[in-house]
C-alpha cells in the first residue's frame, strides 16, 4: 500500500493543488488576466464596441438587400468627416463646402447621424435634431434641409430667499440651477464682494424667463433682481441685453471686482507682509484669491495682452493693458486658456486662464495685481468710472419693457426695504 502511494504521489499532489487553484479562482469576481486586460480598455474603445452593437442591431432595419444602415450621435470634438472616417467612407466634396444651404458642415452634441452604404459605396446621410433634419443623397449628390416644427415658449418664474451661511447654497435650495446663480453673480459683481460682504440674513429675489423648444430647457434670462445686503439694497433691469438700476446706470463697470467667482481671500495688499515661504519681510502688491487648481481666471476689463510666460517667482503669468493707463497681472496660473498669446485683445470676463500654484506658492490661488500707470494700487480701495448712464428717453423705454412686472417688483421692493422679508 506504501509503494503504491509513493508511486503516486506527485500525480496525487498535482490533483490537489488543481483542485484548490479551481476553488480559488471560481470565488474572485475576475482572474487577474482579466482584471489587467480591464484596465486596458480606453474610452474609444468602449464607444466603437458600442456603435459596433448598435449597428448590428439595427444595421437591416429598412434597409434593403445589401445596404447597411449605420447610426451614429455626435460626440465632443466629432464632426462628419471623422465618423465617415471611422467607417472607411470618403467625404462628399459638397459636404466640405462652406456655405448656408450646407446643414452637414457644422454638426452639434447629439445629433443623430445615419448613414446608408452599400459595400464602400456611400447611398445617403441624414443628419437629425429637434430642430431640422439634413440629408445629402449620393444619387444626384444634393444636400436637402427640412425644417422640423419647432414650438418654442417662455415660463417666467419668481425665485427669492434668505440667506444663511452659503450666497450659493441659498440660491439653489430656492430653485435657480448653477447657471443662473453664476449669471446672477455676473450682474451683481461689481458691487457686492459675495466674499467678504455677504452676511447671514442678507436676501435676494430674481424673476427669470426660462426658454423651452419642444418641451426641452434650452437656457435662461434673468429679467430682473434684487439683491438685500446688510442695509443696502441693489436693483437690476435688464434692457438691450445689458443690466442697469433704477436711474439708467449700468450695473457693468470699468473693472470686475476681482478676477475669478466665489473665491476667498489668502492675502491682501500689504506693504510690510511676511513672506510665507522665505519668513522675511517682504511687499505683497497683490491680492491673493485661493481657489481649486483648474478655476477659471478672467480679465476684470477688456484690453490687451502683453506678457504671457514664466515670470520668476510669479510662475506662469498674465499681462493685460487697459488703455493707456490701467494694466493687470495674473500670477501662479496652473495653464493658459488655448489660444491665448500677447497682442490678443481680451474682454471683460473672458476666462485667459486656470488657478494653480506655479511660481513660489504655498497652495492654488491666483495673485492679482492692479496698477495705475505702472504704479502698484489696492484693487480693493480703487473707485472705478461708471460706464454712459441711460438717457431719459431709454429709462422711460427700459421702465415700459417691464410694465407687465411691476407688481411682482413693487412687492419684492417694499418687502426687501421694510426688512420684513421671508420666504
Amino acid at each position: 500500500m506504501k509503494d503504491i502511494i509513493f508511486k503516486y504521489k506527485k500525480i496525487i499532489i498535482s490533483l490537489i493543488i488543481i483542485i484548490v487553484s479551481i476553488y480559488i479562482y471560481n470565488n474572485k469576481p475576475y482572474s487577474l488576466y482579466e482584471i489587467n486586460r480591464t484596465k486596458e480598455i480606453n474610452d474609444k474603445k468602449i464607444d466603437n464596441i458600442k456603435d459596433f452593437y448598435v449597428n448590428k442591431i439595427t444595421k437591416n432595419k429598412h434597409a434593403k438587400k445589401g445596404e447597411e444602415i449605420r447610426r451614429f450621435t455626435v460626440k465632443k470634438n466629432q464632426n462628419l468627416g471623422s465618423i465617415l472616417k471611422k467607417i472607411n467612407i470618403q467625404t462628399p466634396k459638397i459636404i466640405l463646402k462652406r456655405k448656408k444651404s450646407n446643414c452637414l458642415y457644422s454638426i452639434n452634441i447629439n445629433d443623430e447621424i445615419t448613414v446608408n452604404t452599400s459595400g464602400k459605396k456611400l447611398i445617403s446621410i441624414l443628419r437629425k435634431n429637434n430642430s431640422i433634419k439634413c440629408i445629402y443623397k449620393s444619387s444626384n449628390n444634393s444636400i436637402e434641409k427640412i425644417e422640423s416644427n419647432v414650438i418654442e415658449y417662455k415660463k417666467q418664474l419668481v425665485f427669492f430667499n434668505k440667506i444663511n451661511n452659503s450666497f450659493y447654497n441659498s440660491a439653489k435650495k430656492s430653485g435657480l440651477s448653477p447657471n443662473e446663480i453664476m449669471s446672477f453673480a455676473d450682474i451683481f459683481g461689481w458691487d457686492i464682494d459675495f466674499s467678504q460682504e455677504i452676511r447671514s440674513g442678507d436676501s435676494f429675489g430674481v424673476v427669470i424667463e426660462r426658454v423651452f423648444r419642444n418641451k426641452i430647457y434650452k437656457n435662461s434670462i434673468i429679467k430682473y433682481a434684487i439683491f438685500k445686503n446688510k442695509k443696502r439694497v441693489v436693483e437690476a433691469y435688464r434692457y438691450n441685453k445689458k443690466y442697469y438700476n433704477s436711474k439708467g446706470v449700468p450695473m457693468q463697470k470699468q473693472f470686475l471686482r476681482a478676477p475669478i467667482d466665489f473665491y476667498r481671500i489668502s492675502s491682501r495688499f500689504n506693504r510690510k507682509r511676511l513672506h510665507p515661504i522665505f519668513k522675511t519681510i517682504r511687499p505683497h502688491l497683490g491680492t491673493d484669491y485661493a481657489a481649486p487648481k483648474g478655476t477659471p481666471i478672467y480679465s476684470t476689463g477688456d484690453g490687451t495682452i502683453i506678457y504671457k510666460g514664466r515670470k520668476g517667482g510669479y510662475g506662469n503669468t498674465i499681462i493685460i493693458k487697459h488703455g493707456n493707463i490701467y494694466s493687470t497681472l495674473y500670477a501662479h496660473l496652473s495653464k493658459y486658456r488655448k489660444n491665448t498669446y500677447v497682442g490678443k485683445k481680451v474682454k471683460q470676463k473672458e476666462v485667459i486662464g486656470y488657478v494653480g500654484s506655479t511660481g513660489y506658492a504655498t497652495g492654488p490661488h491666483v495673485h492679482y495685481e492692479f496698477r495705475v500707470r505702472g504704479v502698484h494700487k489696492n484693487s480693493l480701495k480703487v473707485k472705478f468710472k461708471k460706464r454712459k448712464k441711460l438717457n431719459k428717453k431709454n429709462i422711460i423705454k427700459m421702465k415700459k419693457d417691464h410694465n407687465e412686472n411691476e407688481n411682482i417688483y413693487s412687492w419684492l421692493i417694499e418687502n426687501y426695504k421694510k426688512n420684513n422679508y421671508e420666504k
